[in-house]
């Protein structure tokens, strides 16, 4: 017995998990919700699925048909109405039913195979974890439904596993098990839900331990082993195992940072390793003497914008929290413009060799310390005016300084600034000679500036124009120091960072400014929270000394000026200045013909309510065409058979015309008894039939003809009486029934 019940196993299952899949989709393209269009098809199009497969026969194809028309109707209203792409622009017409029939598809193999039922439920679990680590919200009815198909696949696994007697259709235990499920999911709604996601601390502290531990026990050995900054050098140092050669990186989180005061910034430039010398191809640090570099740059370049209106336009404080990872190394790591830490200086042993700072011993895995320092507002236009002609720092101005910083711990009188810039001049500004081919670039790409910061401005803007690449290949023997690097690398003109650094430094150098080269990091910064830096940050730059401002850094790699400015406030209407891009040329907007007056353009409503018409005329036509030609077969069907089948289907249809007329057979009535019931009520032919299908079982020699054409008067007889008794009925049950 067919069990009309049992065909909504698929739809239950498959119409939530369609719904929660399209609630994805949207997610991901950046949307809030589905539109309840949209989820009203999906709905119908997995009603329509099970309804496929409860109709039998040649019923299915007016089903078939009505969604052929539905759906090939915005294709030619696509076509014929508007402009061409409509139907690929309105892709949700077919995406949807295809998301549905996918679904019911996966539901009928769920309802035929185990090994489908579990795999379903990891998909659905693996969705949810997948969302959870990446932080992505899902709304609360998308996860709801989610576990609403979770609970009907584990009702539905435990049905099939209960060893039970009597009925044990597990189809039709769902069906009766899921009106409880949906009262979950409606009480499950009516609670709040947070729009912000669970963080999960607990877990994510959890494993960030497990993971803090293994690392701690990799790194065991590595505190005494050869220093981890030396590995992550970007070129240009006798660690690489092909000096000037391609760049291999291993992804490795080596820091965590994250910021604890200051301004915000998109990035940070950590540096590590400061280099005087170019050793051949190999940049070294060759100053040991601890001369207090760090303090000096620092108040030099306070005291250099101290005056100004508001030094915040020119200079900004970010202070950072630095954690090792999987990295180990004595160097400290630190941002632009170190800000002195006298607390962290005497607490780590802190020594200076040079402008480097270092770890008595190194540190590895959750060391961690709090730095400061000062970014630059390096490519602004108010920056750049200030570098046009610095003033003189005075005493008075240095003093006024040296006051307010009493985290100074080095002894820095004014009478002592003249001597340590002639030291950073003895010590980084080594004599360079250009090659004709760099004194040419210099020359066209300066031009004739006699600034010294606008003339490094526009060769680090020239620079910046070559190509980066991490794999430019192994330099050739000929290249043996700085002068033939600078050939080489203007031909080529392709090259990584180590290679922008070295040229920036030579050329800088060649102008009479001291300059050093600079091994670290140049790491992004979460808007909140913490931000890992990997080998894939590790990079190199250069460092400018400019008198009465300070080491001022310059970074020539292609993509690494974002960031390098900020916005300030002018002093005519104090409104931020940002720069202003080129104007550009509106393209010019297309002529449209006019229209006749006498031929008004159909309106897009009018087109819709046309195509709408025109589709359900369709659709009723279809409907009488597949009922006419239906019936016109079964009665094909009819003559062809011999006369006791005949007989029989006549007897069905006879009993089916009283029931209509609400005068059904009794089960316990003999023929002779249900006749003489009817006789009052009905016309003798349509009673009459009786008489003669009795004959023909209970009698003998009866021709089966003769009985065939009694009952089939009797069928018109009974025909005529309903069409009379219930006009409105029968034209009803003539539309459904092809044997009327």
């Amino acid at each position: 017995m067919r069990r009309p019940a049992s065909f909504l196993y698929e739809p239950i299952l498959a119409a939530p998990a369609a719904v929660a899949v399209l609630c994805v989709i949207y997610t991901e393209l950046g949307l809030s919700r589905p539109t309840p269009a949209a989820i009203l098809y999906i709905l119908i199009t997995c009603l329509a699925c099970a309804l496929f497969r409860y109709l039998q026969g040649r019923d299915r194809l007016l089903l078939l048909g009505a969604a052929g028309i539905f759906l090939i109707l915005p294709a030619l209203y696509g076509l014929l109405g508007t402009a061409s792409g409509y139907y690929y622009g309105h892709r949700y017409l077919w995406l949807l039913p295809l998301l549905g029939i996918g679904c019911d598809l996966c539901a009928v193999l769920c309802r035929r195979f185990r090994a489908a039922r579990y795999l379903s439920a990891g998909a659905i679990i693996a969705v949810l974890v997948v969302f959870l680590v990446r932080e992505i919200p899902l709304s609360q009815r998308c996860v709801m439904l989610f576990l609403g198909v979770l609970l009907l696949l584990l009702a539905d696994e435990t049905q099939r596993l209960w060893r039970k007697s009597g009925h044990t259709d597990h189809a039709l235990h769902l069906t009766f098990i899921a009106p409880f499920v949906a009262i979950w999911f409606g009480i499950s709604l009516l609670f709040p839900a947070s729009e912000k996601p669970y963080d999960w601390n607990l877990f994510r502290n959890l494993l960030i331990r497990m993971e803090d531990f293994a690392i701690s026990i990799s790194q065991m050995r590595g505190r005494s082993g050869p220093d981890d900054f030396d590995s992550y050098k970007a070129g240009f140092s006798d660690e690489q195992a092909n000096v000037g050669g391609n760049l291999s990186e291993d992804n490795k989180s080596l820091l965590r940072i994250e910021r604890t005061a200051g301004s915000p910034a998109t990035s940070a430039y950590l540096a590590g390793q400061y280099c005087d010398t170019l050793d051949g191809l190999t940049w070294r640090n060759t100053v040991s003497d601890d001369t207090n570099e760090c303090e000096w740059d620092y108040l030099e370049t306070l005291c250099a914008f101290r005056h100004t209106e508001r030094p915040t336009d020119y200079m900004k404080y970010l202070e950072l929290r630095v954690t090792y990872r999987e990295f180990s190394s004595r160097y400290l790591i630190s941002p632009q413009k170190t800000v002195p830490v006298p607390s962290l200086r005497a607490s780590e042993n802190l020594t200076a060799e040079g402008r480097n700072l270092v770890f008595s011993t190194k540190k590895g895995m959750n060391d961690s310390f709090v730095i400061g320092g000062y970014r630059m507002n390096l490519l602004h236009e108010v920056f750049l005016e200030f570098m046009a002609d610095p003033a003189p720092i005075t005493e008075d101005e240095w003093n006024r300084a040296l006051s307010a910083n009493r985290s100074l711990t080095g002894d820095l009188p004014y009478s002592g600034l003249a001597d340590y810039r002639r030291r950073m001049a003895a010590q980084y500004l080594q004599p360079v000679t250009l090659p004709e081919s760099a004194q040419n670039f210099v020359d066209e790409a300066a031009g004739d500036s006699d600034n010294p910061f606008e003339r490094m401005m526009l060769i680090e803007q020239a620079l910046s124009g070559f190509t980066y690449t991490t794999t430019p290949g192994k330099m050739p023997d000929t290249v043996t120091d700085g002068a033939s690097f600078l050939t080489y690398f203007l031909e080529t003109r392709r090259g990584y960072c180590s290679h922008f650094a070295t040229a920036m430094t030579l050329f800088a150098r060649a102008e009479g400014l001291p300059a050093r080269f600079v091994y670290g990091f140049h790491a992004p910064l979460a808007p909140d929270g913490s931000t890992y830096v990997t080998s894939e940050n590790a990079h190199a730059w250069c460092e400018v000394y400019f008198e009465n401002v300070g080491w001022i850094p310059f970074d020539a790699t292609p993509g690494h000026t974002e960031g390098s400015f900020w916005s300030v406030y002018s002093d005519r209407d104090k409104t931020p200045w940002v720069p202003t891009p080129q104007p550009s040329v509106a393209p010019t907007a297309p002529v449209t013909p006019p229209v006749a007056a006498n031929t008004p353009a159909p309106t897009s409503r009018t087109r819709v309510l046309l195509f709408a018409l025109l589709g359900i005329a369709a659709l009723f036509l279809f409907a009488i065409l597949v009922l006419l030609i239906d019936r016109a077969i079964v009665n094909r069907h009819f003559r062809r058979m011999a006369a006791a089948e005949q007989i029989a289907v006549l007897y069905r249809r006879n009993l089916r015309l009283l029931t209509y007329l609400e005068l059904p057979m009794d089960e316990d009535e003999t023929l002779t008894e249900y006749r003489e019931r009817l006789l009052p009520k009905l016309p003798d032919d349509a009673v009459s039939w009786l008489t003669a299908y009795e004959t023909y079982l209970y009698g003998r020699d009866t021709a089966p003809e003769t009985v065939v054409a009694a009952m089939q008067l009797g069928n018109d007889a009974l025909t005529e009486t309903f069409r009379e008794m219930s006009p409105r009925k029968y034209q009803l049950y003539r539309m459904i029934n092809r044997l009327l």
